[in-house]
């Protein structure tokens, strides 16, 4: 059994008087992909925060890689090979799509410093930069200004400014949030290829069942902010928690 780079221990979030989580609990192996799932409302984005660092727990614990992460900043969890994504699109509109794939890169290496030269002084850079594009279906744009792209090719973007972090746990947040049902396919068709290297654990954030049975290893389902499952994707079709809760109790995910 591959070793644990994440556990989310005992997790509770409440605000106010009102309760989010309670607790919450589940690992993420290397190499492995997890899929949360959960209609509107479920908690998801809420664990999703808490992980990243951009909100504290009302307790619990949340390890990464062993080392007790729980209410550290966004950056040092960052520095720690976490990286995560967001619903909104989180680019330079006004740069082209080399250019912002290829700051990602240089952010995380020994010339973040000069992060305004021309790409053209840091040769290995714009040679990742390329590569990555390549893995994000984005060959052939490399001088387009991001603003200037469809919002399917921003999602594609969005990955490939995660890849350039280097982070070898990555984080992804609806990641097909606000595309055509045409759409989808073709981005997790990249999802599956960056998993296919065996390189990245990724935890992703979904509410449509029917697209991520097919790729993910485990999948753990809340309610209500409450963990009702956590399992293959075979086994939760069969959890009879999650049959009443999804499919017999009125509650569709998808």
């Amino acid at each position: 059994m591959s070793e644990e780079v994440l556990r989310v221990q005992n997790l509770k979030k409440s605000f106010g008087g009102i309760r989010v989580l309670e607790d919450v609990d589940f690992s993420l192996r290397k190499g492995e992909f997890k899929t949360i799932i959960g209609p509107n409302g479920a908690g998801k984005t809420t664990i999703y925060n808490i992980v990243s660092g951009v909100m504290k727990p009302t307790s619990g614990k949340i390890f990464c890689k062993g080392q007790d992460i729980t209410g550290l900043p966004p950056y040092k969890i960052a520095n720690l090979g976490l990286s995560r994504s967001f619903q909104i699109t989180n680019l330079f509109p006004d740069l082209t799509v080399l250019e912002n794939v290829r700051i990602a890169a240089q952010a995380k290496g020994k010339d973040s410093l000069k992060i305004l030269l021309d790409y053209k002084h840091f040769k290995n850079y714009f040679e990742t930069a390329n590569k990555i594009l390549t893995m994000v279906h984005l060959t052939g744009k490399e001088d387009l200004l991001a603003k200037d792209l469809s919002h399917a090719e921003k999602r594609k973007l969005e990955m490939g400014i995660l890849l350039a972090m280097g982070g070898d746990i990555l984080l992804f947040d609806e990641p097909t949030a606000g595309l055509s049902a045409e759409e989808v396919p073709e981005l997790f068709k990249i999802i599956e290829e960056i998993k296919d290297t065996k390189e990245k654990s990724i935890l992703l954030i979904e509410h449509k069942i029917n697209i991520i049975l097919g790729i993910s290893d485990t999948i753990a389902v809340l309610q209500n902010g409450v963990l009702i499952g956590d399992d293959t994707p075979e086994k939760i079709q069969q959890n009879q928690a999650v049959q009443d809760a999804y499919f017999g109790g009125g509650a569709v995910l998808g």
